[in-house]
């Protein structure tokens, strides 16, 4: 497909989505355009589903999911071109995060969140976790664990899963639309070496837990939610 094709395909979707005015969020994945609509009965789905260039359409954790195939990325990149949105915020949402409109249910925002968080690194979290099973592979193979390139690739592995808090940290400012230093300054403070001193109980929850990519995270999802609403209550409190 051309550039002209993806230009054309793109204004398209944005027009049958009810409008550029209608886009609070967009973002991508692998395969799909997810668009946060302020109201999805403006968007005209049957039109989109007999597109040439679009899949189909699916409605999903409060998103509505445009599914192009292996061209997104070049889609997304004609409407972020061609318009003013593109990302999670939008000049026209309200100053707690979510639009006027937004009805979804709670497991809906919770699902939202999550998949907020992890998307944008997740294609990152593929790759270190395939360089962390070509390492276990050479493991078996017998290539010595102290030879250079086992140790390059086994460090390559091993830092983004060892720093995977920082990353947790700066797309969760995003999605909850706090000050992403302030979340940085969460995440980096449990990562200290020492503080494994004064962590010697049980964490509440591990992220893949009983694989080799095993890390706890609780500390970034549970501190960075909670700063982020006080950094909007303490101001206000300072008024009385």
């Amino acid at each position: 497909m051309s550039k002209d094709n993806y230009d054309e395909l793109a204004r398209d979707i944005v027009d049958h989505v009810g409008g550029e005015e209608n886009v609070a969020g967009l973002r991508h994945c692998v395969t799909r355009l997810r668009f946060n609509l302020k109201d999805e009965n403006k968007a005209d789905t049957d039109y989109l589903k007999n597109r040439d260039g679009v899949v189909t359409v699916m409605k999903s954790a409060g998103q509505y999911q445009v599914v192009i195939g292996e061209q997104v990325a070049e889609v997304y990149e004609a409407i972020v071109n061609q318009t003013s949105i593109g990302g999670d915020t939008s000049a026209s949402e309200t100053s707690d995060g979510g639009n006027e409109n937004d009805n979804r249910n709670v497991l809906d925002k919770f699902i939202d969140f999550i998949s907020g968080v992890f998307q944008p690194f997740l294609m990152a979290l593929a790759a270190t976790g395939m360089i962390k099973g070509l390492v276990a592979l050479l493991g078996t193979v017998g290539v010595d664990p102290e030879s250079g390139v086992y140790q390059v690739l086994n460090f390559a592995g091993d830092g983004f899963f060892q720093f995977l808090p920082v990353m947790v940290a700066i797309t969760a400012a995003r999605k909850l639309k706090m000050n992403e230093f302030t979340a940085l300054a969460i995440a980096v403070a449990f990562l200290h070496p020492e503080i494994n001193n004064f962590m010697t109980g049980d964490v509440m929850y591990n992220l893949f837990s009983g694989t080799a990519f095993e890390s706890p995270i609780y500390s970034t999802f549970l501190g960075i939610p909670i700063i982020s609403r006080l950094t909007v209550i303490i101001p206000q409190l300072s008024l009385f």
